[in-house]
């Protein structure tokens, strides 16, 4: 028998026919435990968003999944569950399939299609909300959770449809350039790569300049589309 599970997914501005097929996919699991869906609609933000929703969730295994990520199998829920057999496991995460370059790619942890344990969120304070808007908290609490137990990559996986989301020149970089300031002062070399932010953060690339020292003076990532 699989676990029961809550799936909570973020809503913004949400396109209806990809929740469709993120609804028909999510329908078609091969899963024989329940699954509560609870969708967030209120502007809010990532974080503050899956926090509510872990909040108001019935179950113990909390999957998050977000409102442009369409599992790409019906066996894609019982692969990111099945780790949890290991109690020492705290979180599972999605490899992601880029929908606009087919590139695929495994980040450490990342809310497009990732499960965990609910009581290894709330024993780590959950999404860190009063920092991170819509970018930065699941780097935030890999960093947390990782130091009490298992994060494991089963390779089950979610199509990214996002439009411009790995380009060089689009609104990531700026995006990525408020956050790594605030991971780099929340948790200092013990953020991967924060050597990179600092020597990108420079008077010749303006724009990563402006949003990493924003992030400096304001204390918190509050980048928006």
């Amino acid at each position: 028998m699989d676990p029961d599970v809550s799936i909570i997914m973020p809503l913004w501005k949400s396109n209806k026919d990809l929740l469709n097929k993120i609804s028909k996919a999510i329908d078609d699991q091969d899963y024989d435990g329940d699954i509560e869906i609870i969708k967030i609609d209120n502007g809010w933000g990532l974080a503050k968003s899956i926090n509510y929703g872990i909040s108001i969730s019935k179950h113990s295994i909390i999957v998050s999944l977000h409102q442009d990520a369409i599992p790409t199998s019906n066996t894609w829920l019982s692969s990111l569950i099945k780790p949890f057999e290991d109690p020492s496991v705290v979180a599972s995460v999605s490899d992601v399939i880029d929908m606009e370059t087919n590139k695929v790619y495994t980040p450490l942890m990342d809310e497009k299609g990732c499960a965990y344990r609910k009581d290894s969120l709330n024993s780590v304070g959950c999404f860190d909300e009063k920092i991170f808007l819509n970018s930065g908290e699941d780097m935030d609490l890999y960093i947390k959770l990782k130091k009490i137990g298992k994060i494991v990559y089963p390779h089950s996986a979610v199509i990214h449809d996002h439009p411009g989301y790995l380009s060089a020149s689009g609104y990531k970089k700026r995006q990525n350039a408020n956050t790594n300031e605030c991971l780099l002062r929340v948790h200092g070399t013990s953020f991967p790569g924060w050597w990179k932010g600092i020597i990108l953060a420079n008077i010749f690339n303006p724009s990563y300049w402006y949003w990493f020292w924003r992030g400096f003076i304001l204390k918190k990532e509050d980048f928006k589309r």
